[in-house]
């Protein structure tokens, strides 16, 4: 699905592979209407009518272009560890959906939920510990434009003895290492 982007550096954003709203976890959904009505006003827009129907998806592209007027390609998965433009500095969170919400005037823009990482002050092998907020006053409902150091984030899950095995992580742990030593191969 197509959809349209308020900023100008965001191009031709695709949404793919639908999910159905049944089996989007619900306690995503909860203040969602309180949520989108806040992102709209990230975008200036005040006059957004909550009551329409948001489509969810598993992945978004989009063209983003640099201040050096380069495009570049960006891919978006629920699962990604994300940076998002806040006052505040670097702001850690993982995409948990994505989803586009329809205005009255049939205009479609898209959105990510999150949950949040809170930085436990600690390392491991030089690198630093992050726990994954499970319950947050924090924000939690964002325009995809406000997204920031897509694929240039690389976090790992911390571990613990028996408790991950095979590449399925218990969620129940929710610490995770910034891997400071993460680079792509040019």
């Amino acid at each position: 699905m197509k959809v349209c982007s308020p900023d100008e550096c965001f191009s031709n954003i695709l949404l793919k592979k639908r999910v159905v709203q049944r089996d989007v976890e619900a306690s995503l959904l909860l203040n969602i209407q309180e949520e989108l009505k806040l992102a709209y006003e990230d975008l200036g827009d005040n006059s957004v009518i909550l009551n329409s129907m948001s489509s969810f998806f598993e992945y978004a592209s989009f063209d983003f272009v640099k201040e050096n007027g380069d495009t570049v390609l960006c891919r978006l998965h629920i699962g990604d560890v994300v940076s998002i433009n806040l006052e505040e500095g670097d702001n850690f969170a993982i995409i948990r959906a994505i989803f586009c919400h329809q205005q009255e005037n049939n205009l479609r823009l898209a959105f990510i939920i999150v949950d949040w990482f809170e930085d436990m002050k600690q390392k491991v092998l030089g690198c630093p510990v992050f726990k994954l907020r499970t319950t947050s006053n924090w924000r939690k409902v964002f325009s995809i434009n406000l997204v920031n150091a897509i694929n240039t984030v690389h976090f790992v899950h911390i571990c613990k003895g028996e408790e991950c095995a095979g590449g399925d992580h218990d969620l129940r742990n929710s610490l995770y290492m910034r891997n400071m030593f993460f680079f792509k191969a040019v």
